[in-house]
């Protein structure tokens, strides 16, 4: 009867550890595909920016935005105008709940759809805005010469919601020189 006993909360402890390690492996597997997913998109963009031209930062029409903007445009390497920004509409919603996200648009900003994942919330963790910034420097708007070569960085901020209790946040930032020379 002793050995029943210690044999049952040996198992108990061991079905306790193992069903521990079970929900950990699914979160770190719930992270990792979020993160792909925010990887690709974040790599998609720049890919696309670095062969552009043109470049608009904070409004479709603007230039420079050295201190931030959630609105980037320019005409792409095939001659679109594309646009990147931060949206909080019905694009981007997640079991009914509309979060943060990444859109694109190829055709100047009339139609948008969004490139991340609805498990990512692109949103600025500390005060729940826009989690999405582009930072732009030297874009000549239209003019040439002026000796700075275009550099873009973006930064992404967010969160991936693991349970309705659990937030695991986010925090990602490239740069991105244009590759035409800038003359």
């Amino acid at each position: 009867m002793v050995s029943v006993a210690i044999f049952a909360i040996v198992m108990v402890i061991s079905l306790g550890a193992l069903l521990s390690i079970s929900a950990a492996d699914r979160k770190a597997e719930t992270i990792a595909s979020v993160m792909n997913n925010l990887n690709f998109a974040v790599e998609s963009m720049t890919r696309t920016i670095r062969t552009g031209f043109d470049y608009h930062c904070g409004t479709v029409s603007g230039g420079d935005c050295t201190s931030g903007g959630t609105l980037f445009k320019f005409t792409s390497q095939g001659s679109a105008e594309t646009v990147y920004a931060f949206d909080s509409s019905s694009l981007c919603q997640q079991t009914g709940t509309v979060q943060g996200c990444i859109v694109r648009s190829t055709d100047g900003g009339a139609t948008y759809a969004p490139i991340t994942a609805p498990e990512v919330i692109v949103s600025n963790v500390s005060t729940g805005g826009s989690g999405l910034t582009f930072y732009l420097r030297g874009s000549d708007l239209g003019s040439t010469g002026d000796n700075d070569q275009p550099n873009v960085v973006i930064t992404v901020t967010g969160y991936v919601q693991i349970t309705p209790t659990q937030k695991t946040p986010f925090y990602i930032q490239t740069s991105v020189t244009q590759r035409l020379y800038d003359r």
